[in-house]
């Protein structure tokens, strides 16, 4: 994954400075945001991996010649703006109590994204009318994917979810004076993040159903199954293993990647995280289909197939 490779130790940088700066807040939300940061630091055994949201300025270097000490900070105002979004979304989806220190601490994490970034644009700068775009992007996005069913009726809002994330992208456009390119680039990213959610509901699919939660995947088995009512966990099931609904899902996928190259903006970087995302849905389809057809050629091969060495 030269795509992360590359940029190891712009990656250490940030999250070295994010600590830094997390660590001057008030108790207890410096502990508490320092917790919360390990979680996303990719150098951190079992984080979780939002590659995007701090690879996404480095990943522009082919297009862009700004300071290194720029791309490293426009990455550690992202994290913070990141962060923050992903508290919001904690709250929205949690069932239960949430520890109520997490609201004061989204606070001052917002406030760091925006002393970070008001130091590059000043209140009159073209870059803060993207930044209401892509928030009004968000709230559209997360306020009406139940009523509004979007894996169906309009896809490219399955990718707003995480359109803040495009502040980083968009401002090393701003900085670079090449504003008249981030139309363009705000549809090719668009479309690696449906690819992105697409990857996340087929890994989350299961924990969504027994939430509720909104899920792409389920939408379309929901849909070929023509239902009103919700679907039962043996219909999703069947629906995987049986029917071959992943392949269709991931016909969607490789559809983007093929978008994304025609584009032609020589991102050469994203273009190969995409095809990461791309193939890990094209293996995990494959293999199901293998082990279909392992399981038609008779059970003893089956059970050979999984327990001999």
């Amino acid at each position: 994954m030269q795509w992360y490779s590359d940029f190891e130790n712009e990656i250490a940088q940030v999250f070295i400075e994010s600590q830094r700066i997390v660590a001057t807040f008030s108790p207890p939300l410096n502990y508490k945001g320092l917790s919360y940061l390990s979680k996303f630091d990719p150098l951190q055994e079992d984080s979780s991996k939002n590659y995007i949201c701090y690879l996404l300025p480095f990943w522009l270097k082919e297009k862009t010649q700004l300071k290194e000490e720029d791309y490293v900070t426009l990455s550690v105002g992202n994290v913070f703006a990141m962060l923050y979004f992903f508290i919001q979304d904690d709250i929205m989806d949690s069932k239960t109590t949430i520890d109520r220190d997490q609201i004061p601490l989204a606070n001052l994490l917002h406030m760091q994204f925006f002393e970070i970034y008001r130091s590059y644009f000043p209140s009159d700068s073209p870059f803060w009318a993207y930044f209401h775009q892509y928030i009004i992007e968000w709230t559209d996005s997360v306020s009406n994917e139940h009523q509004q069913d979007y894996f169906q009726t309009n896809l490219i809002m399955t990718a707003r979810k995480a359109s803040p994330l495009k502040l980083s992208s968009t401002a090393t456009l701003v900085l670079s004076g090449q504003s008249d390119l981030i139309p363009i680039f705000s549809d090719f990213i668009d479309h690696v993040l449906i690819t992105l959610q697409m990857a996340d509901d087929w890994i989350d699919w299961q924990e969504d159903w027994e939430d509720g939660s909104y899920n792409g995947l389920i939408s379309m088995i929901n849909e070929e199954n023509e239902r009103d009512k919700p679907l039962s966990i043996e219909n999703i099931k069947n629906a995987i293993f049986i029917r071959g609904v992943m392949k269709r899902y991931t016909d969607i996928a490789r559809a983007n990647h093929t978008y994304i190259q025609k584009l032609e903006l020589n991102i050469h970087y994203l273009v190969s995280f995409h095809k990461t995302l791309v193939d890990h849905l094209i293996k995990d389809a494959n293999m199901i289909e293998e082990d279909k057809l392992m399981q038609e050629k008779g059970g003893l091969s089956y059970w050979l197939s999984k327990n001999m060495i």
